[in-house]
């Protein structure tokens, strides 16, 4: 496959086609660890940033100043949840206001408990650990599966060139011996 032996058949195309397969396989197998920890060091990296991010969120109880059964289809959120008006105090004691999602049994007047940011902004509930963490192996299965397939599309296209090369060059040869022994002029 690599063409290292000796073989007087083989040409100097057949020769650097395997140099050149030789040097993609080594080129992917020092490359494929380096890029897989980069990967899995970055998804980590962003994991640990969000963990940091939300342990400054703060559970508060909002008021609800809207109706749920109010509200049309259009405002009905994921898992039958509904976009309502209520007002909150930001951690920072400000008083707050804007839309949050609730369920459409809760009334006017009604608490219900949101987690806010450190300005009092709406976030959403926080993540588990587990779960942004867990993002780091598969970002590395990820760049390792992409890697993986680059380096296939590199061997078909360097297969491929090389072919036409090859072709080329028995054209050419055919052209400048055919006519000698088949009487074609």
């Amino acid at each position: 496959m690599f063409g290292w032996d000796r073989n007087p058949l083989r040409r100097r195309i057949d020769r650097v086609e395997a140099g050149t397969l030789a040097g993609l396989i080594i080129v992917f197998l020092i490359g494929a660890p380096i890029l897989v920890a980069v990967a899995g060091h970055w998804a980590r990296a962003a994991g640990m940033r969000t963990l940091r991010a939300e342990a400054t969120w703060s559970e508060v109880s909002a008021t609800v100043q809207q109706s749920a059964s109010s509200q049309s289809e259009a405002s009905t959120g994921p898992e039958g949840f509904v976009w309502v008006q209520a007002r909150w105090t930001a951690p920072d004691g400000r008083p707050r206001s804007g839309s949050i999602a609730i369920g459409p049994a809760v009334a006017v007047g009604n608490t219900a408990r949101i987690w806010v940011s450190r300005s009092g902004s709406p976030t959403g509930e926080p993540r588990a650990r587990s779960e942004l963490l867990g993002w780091t192996p598969m970002a590395e299965v990820g760049m390792a599966l992409g890697l993986a397939f680059l380096f296939f599309l590199a061997v078909r296209l360097e297969r491929w060139l090389f072919g036409r090369s090859r072709l080329a060059h028995w054209h050419r040869a055919w052209q400048a011996q055919g006519p000698r022994w088949t009487g074609q002029r």
